[in-house]
């Protein structure tokens, strides 16, 4: 920003520009429905920045400084364009940088002090210079200026963005905090008078983050010439060079929710309410009645509460958990697993790619994971699932891979009463090769629609190598599963080398064999196989039908007389 001289227009500042309204409390912009839930399904997750909005601040950042916290809520309704080049600089990880001579993360920090006037940042990263230790600051990396946006008074505790010369639409990344009301004398950063103001504020300071600044402002000073000759230095003794220990850096810039959320059931043998962040996890315990109540509160204080209530019922037979493990090769022979949804309503679900947690030998060290709709567009994708955006979501589901190698794909897919089919696809990186598998988790909670079956196919060798598919059937009541093991009709498809003659055994979660088949029409269940409209079309391939309870349950593939080649095991739900 510029020097500020006192001004012939300061009186114009009344009329001109406005302080900052008192705090209002934030408000229920949606009511969240009464729902009905099963007993024992996974907790249901809703987004509770849809359900209340603060009537001040649009977003929130929390400047993580090396003497303490400052929290700054964002005037988007206000000030859109400035928000979001702030923002953008925030997202785009601008105020950061790798240190070309240290190879360490180099962050911006306070280049300017001006006690009882401002503190100024964002203009400049803490890099070090390559002939010794003293800082060789670097100029953050800026994106086109942007439009002034004036208005709103530089009062104490707000911040508004610096500028450049004479040029009122010339500010990038720089930003600074009022240690004082500067609007009027002598400062007039409301007044537009030469090459002086004004200053647009996009933001104010919330908390008790004036603490941490007004602590920056009583620092030292150190003349560095330049930018720098207010630079404000921690623990430097003259007449020793600047360290980048001496600055105060801002080794963290972060967004924040500007609503604080808590909430609280009635009857938590019923339903229980817990918050992560700006999302509500409700988990139905058992049959009955709960009434649950979400508490928004704003960065200043000021709260608002609704409530609903959710119905817990007994959860019918379903299919709720599958999943395959084989040998994941490269090209044809990756893990594919396809599995189709069919309902009215959406479908929440985790799908993961598993390798070194699974305990086998020569586990896949790296899976990667591809989730395609049914055109074939890929709809999501994951290498490690620590990376994912919704990271922390993944974390709530309760499971979330045991190995940051591991891949996840938490989402919600359309379904169709008539299905929707999509497939998972996982891989090696760098095509490595190894025992992996893909896992489909059904995460809604109550009615809606069904995940119906899972196909997975992939090469079927000998023992320990066979074509292994798990599920898990949840809820109160038995459910007919329908199990098949294909091989010879995968050629009518162009599948290479499938597997001539599979056989097919089910086992339930203690590994007892429950049924085994060679050739699907001598199951004792032929009739009723034929009749479920999913017989194979061809008599070597193999098949169970059984009505089994709530309980795991696995598939086993292998080739008769160690046959091997390309097969597929699935799993039906039947009405």
């Amino acid at each position: 920003m510029n020097r500020i001289h006192l001004s012939i227009f300061a009186a114009l500042l009344a009329s001109a520009f406005t302080a900052l309204a008192q705090n209002t409390p934030p408000v229920v912009s949606s009511q969240i429905a009464d729902f009905t839930e099963y007993a024992g399904a996974p907790a249901r997750s809703l987004d509770l920045l849809a359900a209340f909005a603060d009537s001040d601040v649009s977003a929130a950042v929390r400047m993580t400084t090396v003497l303490g916290t400052i929290d700054v809520g964002l005037f988007g309704q206000q000030k859109p364009i400035t928000v979001a080049n702030f923002l953008n600089y925030v997202d785009q990880g601008r105020y950061f940088i790798t240190d070309p001579t240290t190879q360490q993360l180099a962050s911006s920090f306070i280049h300017r002090s001006v006690p009882g006037f401002v503190i100024q940042g964002g203009g400049f990263l803490g890099t070090v210079n390559s002939a010794n230790t003293t800082i060789q600051p670097t100029g953050v990396l800026t994106l086109a200026p942007i439009q002034n946006e004036p208005g709103l008074s530089n009062k104490r505790g707000t911040i508004a963005m610096a500028q450049f010369g004479s040029d009122a639409n010339s500010a990038t990344s720089q930003w600074f905090i009022n240690l004082a009301d500067n609007g009027g004398p002598p400062n007039n950063l409301d007044i537009r008078n030469n090459n002086a103001g004004p200053y647009a504020v996009f933001g104010r300071v919330v908390n008790n983050g004036m603490t941490v600044v007004d602590a920056i402002a009583a620092l030292p000073k150190f003349n560095g010439g330049g930018s720098f000759t207010e630079l404000p230095v921690r623990n430097y003794m003259s007449p020793n060079a600047v360290k980048v220990a001496n600055l105060v850096s801002i080794p963290g810039i972060t967004r924040i929710s500007p609503l604080i959320f808590s909430a609280m059931s009635n009857n938590t043998s019923i339903a229980d309410a817990t918050v992560s962040g700006t999302k509500l996890l409700v988990a139905g315990k058992q049959i009955g009645s709960a009434m649950i109540t979400v508490t928004a509160t704003d960065l200043d204080g000021a709260p608002v509460s609704q409530q609903f209530t959710v119905n817990v019922v007994a959860g019918p037979g379903r299919l709720v958990q599958l999943s395959t493990r084989m040998q994941v090769g490269t090209g044809d022979n990756a893990l594919i697993g396809g599995f189709i949804m069919r309902g009215p309503s959406p479908k929440r679900l985790m799908i993961r790619g598993i390798g070194p947690s699974s305990g086998l030998n020569g586990a896949l060290a790296d899976p990667v994971l591809e989730l395609h709709d049914g055109t074939g567009a890929v709809i999501a994708s994951n290498d490690n699932w620590g990376d994912a955006a919704n990271k922390q979501d993944i974390i709530d589901t309760g499971i979330a891979p045991a190995s940051p190698n591991e891949s996840a794909i938490l989402i919600t897919v359309a379904s169709d009463p008539n299905n929707a089919n999509y497939t998972a696809i996982v891989r090696g990186v760098n095509n490595t090769t190894g025992l992996g598998l893909v896992e489909v988790y059904d995460l809604d909670s109550g009615p809606g629609s069904t995940l119906l079956n899972i196909s997975t196919r992939g090469q079927v060798n000998v023992d320990p190598n066979a074509l292994i598919g798990g599920f898990f059937v949840g809820g109160t009541d038995s459910k007919k599963i329908l199990v098949r093991a294909i091989g010879p009709s995968l050629a009518a498809s162009n599948v290479p080398n499938p597997l001539a003659d599979p056989t097919l055994e089910l086992r339930n979660g203690n590994g007892t064999l429950i049924e085994q088949n060679d050739d699907w029409g001598s199951s004792p269940e032929h009739a009723d196989i034929q009749s479920s409209g999913l017989v194979p079309t061809n008599p070597k391939e193999s098949a169970v039908l059984q009505t089994l309870a709530a309980g795991q349950y696995t598939a086993i593939v292998r080739g008769v007389n160690n046959g091997t080649g390309v097969g597929s095991v699935e799993v039906y739900q039947l009405p």
